[in-house]
């Protein structure tokens, strides 16, 4: 069962230190809860390369999981998943894509705490025994869900956004 977020009020001083609390459907980059750039989530395989407008790496030869990489300058930055052929979620690994709502690789839980009061439960990382998931419900019904993966340090390792239920798929597409 998992576990709810704590949710005792911060400190004045990590108030202060923290972003304020926003929506996570409020986005100022290109990951968004319905999508990324110029993707949505549920889009087929075909939308998603004529909207992505640049070579993605990879094969999609049937209806299992694959996951698509764009090339060059974002080549880092997201992974797409796709799954029957529609982009059910996407994944960053690395700090310079923030999700929406503010979360970000390297930021600590208590700062996503801050983040996304009242909006995730935290449950044990299936292979690391001193990490956490946190996994973010949008302030709206519906829609996709954030997780975000907490290692042993306490910080975040790498989030993604999509669909139930390969929102949380611990191993991607294997």
């Amino acid at each position: 069962m998992p576990t709810p977020v704590d949710t005792a009020p911060a400190s004045p001083a990590a108030r202060a230190a923290a972003p304020a609390a926003q929506d996570p459907a409020a986005a100022t980059g290109p990951a968004r809860l319905d999508g990324y750039g110029p993707l949505t989530l549920g889009s087929t395989l075909d939308e998603v390369r004529a909207a992505w407008k640049a070579p993605l790496q990879g094969e999609v030869p049937d209806d299992y999981c694959h996951a698509l990489r764009p090339e060059g300058a974002q080549a880092q930055d997201v992974i797409l998943m796709i799954e029957g052929k529609r982009l059910v979620r996407y994944d960053v690994r690395n700090e310079r894509v923030t999700a929406p709502g503010g979360g970000k690789v390297g930021m600590s839980l208590g700062q996503l705490q801050t983040l996304y009061p009242d909006r995730g439960d935290l449950t044990p990382h299936k292979y690391d025994e001193k990490g956490h998931n946190l996994r973010v419900r949008p302030a709206t019904e519906g829609g996709a869900l954030i997780n975000f993966e907490i290692n042993g340090d306490g910080n975040v390792s790498a989030w993604r956004v999509g669909q139930t239920p390969q929102v949380d798929y611990v191993e991607g597409c294997s």
